[in-house]
């Protein structure tokens, strides 16, 4: 495999997971179940997850243009 797609796949999978990540964290802000007091209002973290979801569907439309198979990397 060529490195850039390599590394646009490695870039893909951080992204995806850290999506993941903060998507439960907010699930957990809202239900009042962290385990630890947050210093960023939810409304601030909650901008920037939507941000970073539309960065991951721009990667994901550039997936698509530049024949890279992401599929099998994507988090449920």
């Amino acid at each position: 495999m060529e490195l850039y797609k390599e590394r646009f796949i490695k870039e893909y999978q951080e992204l995806n997971e850290r999506v993941q990540k903060l998507g439960n964290m907010l699930s957990k802000y809202l239900a009042d179940e962290l385990e630890f007091i947050p210093t960023c209002s939810y409304n601030l973290l909650h901008e920037q997850y939507c941000y970073m979801v539309n960065y991951l569907n721009i990667l994901e439309r550039r997936a698509i243009l530049e024949d890279i198979d992401i599929k099998k990397f994507t988090l449920k």
